[in-house]
Parts: structure tokens; C-alpha cells; sequence
């Protein structure tokens, strides 16, 4: 039988074991707070929801703004559309255009997996470009930071159904992952941790090095960080070397990867002065 100190003592043991469970869990969430910070919009924002031509469900929102024209602004791999530094872009944006943002899939509230390929997130911004397109917006841009960048670029190239492009430490190539594949399922959880769903196949596919010399006459900005490191300059060079006279390009001293340091009014000037002059 068992007698009340017994009881008590099992009592204890789960309180205890549920605390440290709680404290784990708090633990984790700084952890990831502190790798990749996120927040809502300090402003007034609407939520949507979309599916993809393949059947995924992407979560959107808008921030209104001055209307006339619109900017998608899509994030980085890992991050979603609450990674602090692109809320804060989107924010900035909101002052001259109508912004939207999104999660790519495997990011945040939207379905599926991200594969290590690019065709899967090229129809995520598809679904978000041709929303945009239906609510009337004669002119619409895209500012995206590296997979955001690398989907921008190749979505102008291939479907061409926006106005201007600026990518941000989009890397020209994807990474070669076969010496590490051993490496992978370690890498897909501790992604997951961070807050992403992560498909280790899927090799192959469009890449923006490959479609530089299709891209079509509309405006394209190329941002590049002094301090890169997730791609060679060599890469960039030869991407540039495709684009030929096509692109603007600056280059930050100091910046690292998708950083914009102080540059962030001038991105937003940038597609200021696109707009009007398309308009």
C-alpha cells in the first residue's frame, strides 16, 4: 500500500519535473528570442490567408499605408515575417506604399516544408503577388532578404509580373550540401528549434545565377553586404557579370548578412522614385 508520505512524495516529484519543464521551455524560447528576435507591427495590420497552386496554406498580413502602390516584403530562411529587422523595413515602407508581408512555407503560421529547392517558395510568392495584383495595385515591387532575395530575383526573371526588385544578401547559387548530408537530420532539428520546417531534398531547380541574363527591363537592385559570408564575392561577381547593365548596386561596408545599417531610407527611396517613374 501506499501510504501518504508516498503520496506526497510523488506529489513533489511532479511538481517538480513540471517546473523544470517550465523552465526549460522559458529557456528555449530566450534561446530563440535572442538567435532570431520577433515581434508584431507597431502598426495597424490585417491578416490573410492563401494557398499555394500546390496546396499549401501561406500566412499573410498587410500593412496599410499611403496606397497607390504596393511592396511585398519577404524574409530570410528561418526567420519568418516576425524577424524584427524586416518588421521594422516593412514599417519604414508603410510610410509611402501599401506593404504585405508573409511566411514562406515552413515558416511561422503557414503550412508545408522547405525543400532545397526554390520552386516551393516561388509559388508562396506567387500566391502573395497575384493577391496583390487582385486587389488592383497598378504597381507593385518586391524587396526580399537572401531566400526572399533569390525568389525575388528569379520571380522577375521567369514570371515578371512586378514593377521593381531589390534583394538583399541574395545569394546567387544554393549551398552545396552533399558533404554534409551525413550532417543533415542534426541541422533539420536544431532549424526546428530555431522556429523552421526543414525538407533536406529537393536538390536542383531555378537559381538566380541562371536566370540573371533572362531578367526583364524593369527596375532591380542588388544589395551586397561588406562582410558576407554565406556566399563568395566571386558568385556575386559573376552573377552581376549576367545582369550586365540591368541592375543598380551598392554595397554596404560593415554589413553583414541581409544588413542594411542606416542604409534602410534609401531602400525605401529607392522604390519611391521607381514608383514615380513608372507612374
Amino acid at each position: 500500500m501506499h501510504g501518504p508520505r508516498n503520496v506526497r512524495w510523488n506529489k513533489g516529484r511532479c511538481l517538480a519535473m513540471a517546473l523544470v519543464a517550465l523552465a526549460i521551455t522559458a529557456l528555449q524560447r530566450r534561446v530563440r528570442e535572442y538567435l532570431i528576435p520577433r515581434r508584431d507591427p507597431r502598426v495597424p495590420f490585417e491578416e490573410f490567408d492563401l494557398r499555394t497552386i500546390d496546396g499549401i496554406v501561406i500566412k499573410a498580413r498587410m500593412i496599410p499605408g499611403s496606397g497607390g502602390g504596393a511592396v511585398i516584403v519577404a524574409h530570410p530562411a528561418v526567420t519568418g515575417q516576425r524577424y524584427a529587422p524586416l518588421v521594422e523595413m516593412a514599417e519604414r515602407m508603410a510610410g509611402h506604399f501599401d506593404v504585405f508581408t508573409f511566411d514562406f512555407r515552413g515558416h511561422g503560421g503557414s503550412g508545408g516544408r522547405l525543400e532545397m529547392n526554390l520552386e516551393g517558395p516561388l509559388e508562396d510568392l506567387d500566391a502573395v503577388v497575384s493577391r496583390v495584383r487582385s486587389m488592383g495595385y497598378m504597381w507593385v515591387g518586391v524587396l526580399g532578404f537572401s531566400l526572399g532575395g533569390m525568389c525575388a530575383l528569379l520571380y522577375g526573371a521567369r514570371l515578371g509580373d512586378v514593377d521593381a526588385v531589390a534583394a538583399v544578401g541574395a545569394p546567387p547559387l544554393l549551398p552545396d550540401i552533399e558533404p554534409y548530408r551525413c550532417w543533415l537530420p542534426v541541422w533539420s532539428l536544431f532549424l526546428r528549434f530555431l522556429g523552421a520546417r526543414f525538407k533536406a531534398e529537393g536538390t536542383g531547380g531555378p537559381l538566380p545565377m541562371e536566370a540573371a541574363v533572362d531578367f526583364p527591363a524593369i527596375p532591380l537592385l542588388i544589395i551586397h553586404a561588406g562582410n558576407e559570408v554565406f556566399y563568395p564575392r566571386e558568385d556575386l561577381e559573376e552573377m552581376m557579370d549576367r545582369l550586365g547593365k540591368r541592375a543598380d548596386f551598392w554595397e554596404i561596408p560593415g554589413a553583414a548578412h541581409t544588413e542594411l545599417v542606416g542604409r534602410e531610407d534609401d531602400v525605401v527611396l529607392w522604390f519611391m522614385e521607381k514608383s514615380d517613374s513608372a507612374g
